[in-house]
Formats: C-alpha cells, structure tokens, sequence
C-alpha cells in the first residue's frame, strides 16, 4: 500500500486541465496559420477554409472551388480563433479544410502539380507541402514552441494550491 504523504495539493487537477486545454487552443490555432501560410494559394479559397473544431468530429467538404484567376491573388494570411476550452474536462480539437478539392490540394491524391511548361508549373506551394509540414518535424516544433510559449504565461505559471496539512 502506498505511503500517504502529509501534504495537498487542492486545485492541482483543475490547473494542469487549464495548462492542457491552453495548450491545445494555441496549438490548433498556430498550425492552421502555418497550413495557411506554407500550403496552396490561387484564390484564397482553399486559405480561407481551415476550421479547427472542438472534440472529434468530422469536417465535411462544403466549400466549393473559387474562380480561378490567371494569376494568384495578394495572400493574406488571417488568423484563425479556437473556442476558448471551458470547464475542467479536456478539451481537444480537430483541424481541418472545407473544401471539396481538399484531397488534391493536400497532395493526397493525385492532380495539383502539373508538369512544367505551357500546361503547369505555376503552383504556388510545393509537391508534398502537406507531408513534409507533418512529418518533417515542422509540426513538432510548432508543438514545442506553443507548449514554451504557453508555459511562460504568467497565469499558467502561478499555481497557488500548495499547502501543509
């Protein structure tokens, strides 16, 4: 049977919940400004469709194609606000794009890049751009940055529950 200790920490579980879903809130919202930032960009269609939902649901295909022009238009990378987590349960949060030609634009199928020349070569994010942000290690720095960042905000910081019994 494990020893019990002489002290408590009241307040503890709510405070590590607040941390985790902070976290989380911050985190989503910075990889959707970098999915933004680094992925395809013609009419900002595609830019203007990142959602970030809490829990884990399924985002559907909604937003159709926008006019293509041809040139692209200016970028304008707008940030984008998770719902602030409430209450002490942990709150999670699903990334994801609305439009139809998601598939493609993610380079999951087939069909973005064209082959250099009359017919393509004016894409405006490279082949892969989607693998390479999650598996190349961007995605883990993001993490580590937002979870420092987080870490030094000053409410986060200051747990006052500690008490001796």
């Amino acid at each position: 049977m494990a020893r019990r200790t002489g002290f408590k920490l009241p307040g503890l579980r709510t405070w590590v919940d607040n941390i985790k879903n902070e976290v989380s809130q911050k985190a989503a919202e910075q990889i959707v400004l970098d999915l933004k930032e680094i992925g395809p960009y013609w009419t900002g269609t595609f830019e203007d469709s990142w959602v970030v939902r809490p829990g884990d649901v399924r985002i559907q295909a909604t937003t159709r194609a926008g006019e293509r022009t041809p040139f692209p238009k200016p970028r304008r990378v707008n940030p984008i606000k998770a719902d602030k987590p409430t209450g002490r349960k942990s709150v999670f949060f699903t990334i994801g794009n609305t439009t139809e030609y998601r598939d493609v634009a993610l380079d999951l199928v087939p069909g973005r890049v064209k082959a250099l020349g009359p017919a393509g070569g004016n894409e405006t994010a490279p082949q892969d751009w989607f693998r390479t942000y999650v598996e190349g290690g961007n995605l883990r720095l993001t993490l580590q940055q937002v979870t420092n960042r987080v870490a030094q905000d000053p409410k986060i910081r200051g747990f006052k529950g500690f008490s001796y019994r």
